[in-house]
């Protein structure tokens, strides 16, 4: 639930905007087709400033500077500009509805999960458990989570079935699975364990902690053998731990995957390094089953 702090403040950031450049709506009708993300992990890769790369008004840029201020500080070096719009019209339609923005939409021959919502532990062990649920293929994830208050976080997922792009009706009936799953009226552990055996774990289980000297944020690398469940088992071993995932960089490569999760601990802190490692290994051993 937004406190009416957050909604003036959503309200200030948007309906400004939409009145500073109205070649930008935010409503999403006038949304743009979603870009490609990029890593923040890799420096080479770093975008046009935001002026040079959207030709935006000096008063657009100025709101959406203070929009972004939420986020970690690599968000602006790293994330291309039409990202950032892109999120800021998503915190927008929170505003407006005052729901989690759920939406699938097909992407050539695979189908693009967006999200938007209040970030809390418990939201990628729900999203993920549904995507289970439902057999579906985990190919990329992108997550930018802010980590100043609204603390909110806006995921992308592509994902297939059979190697295709989800039907109309299999994607209206997972964006509902996790709406309901959000609401406490899906159990989707419940449901997880009439196809996988939960309480079998991983195979060839890695974690790693570290804080991230370029960008100032704990990270906890996790790499295990591709497997049914995997993604669930990692969000729910996270959301055991009470950590929130603000950033996340996924490699699948010869049967293996291999994750990193810029996090924030518990209430929303930072996390020191000596538990960090109490952490990674305590993540290990959930994960082995143990």
């Amino acid at each position: 639930m937004y406190t009416k702090d957050w909604a003036l403040l959503f309200f200030s950031y948007c309906s400004a905007l939409c009145l500073a450049n109205p070649h930008y709506p935010l409503s999403p009708e006038g949304a743009p087709p979603s870009p490609t993300t990029q890593s923040p992990g890799d420096e080479s890769k770093r975008v046009l400033p935001l002026t040079m790369a959207s030709g935006l008004k000096s008063s657009t840029l100025e709101l959406l500077k203070r929009f972004n201020r939420a986020f970690p500080q690599f968000y602006e070096q790293f994330v291309s500009s039409e990202i950032q719009l892109q999120n800021l019209r998503l915190a927008y339609r929170l505003y407006k509805t005052r729901r989690a923005v759920i939406e699938l939409k097909p992407e050539g021959s695979k189908s693009a999960l967006h999200f938007a919502y209040r970030n809390q532990s418990f939201l990628l062990s729900d999203i993920f458990g549904v995507l289970a649920a439902y057999g579906l293929t985990i190919h990329g994830l992108s997550l930018y989570g802010q980590i100043r208050p609204p603390m909110l976080v806006f995921i992308k997922l592509l994902v297939s079935r059979g190697s295709k792009a989800l039907t109309e009706k299999t994607a209206e009936n997972v964006c509902r699975a996790i709406r309901e799953a959000l609401g406490g009226r899906f159990e989707v552990e419940e449901m997880l364990a009439v196809e996988f055996n939960l309480d079998t774990g991983l195979e060839q289980v890695q974690t790693e902690f570290y804080v991230d000297p370029v960008f100032h944020l704990p990270a906890l690398v996790i790499e295990a053998d591709n497997q049914p469940g995997l993604f669930y088992k990692v969000m729910y071993a996270i959301w055991q731990e009470d950590l929130l995932v603000v950033n996340a960089n996924l490699l699948v490569w010869r049967g293996r995957t291999r994750l990193i999760l810029y996090l924030l601990g518990p209430n929303e802190s930072l996390i020191p390094e000596y538990l960090g490692h109490k952490i990674a290994e305590g993540v290990r051993q959930r994960l082995l089953g143990k």
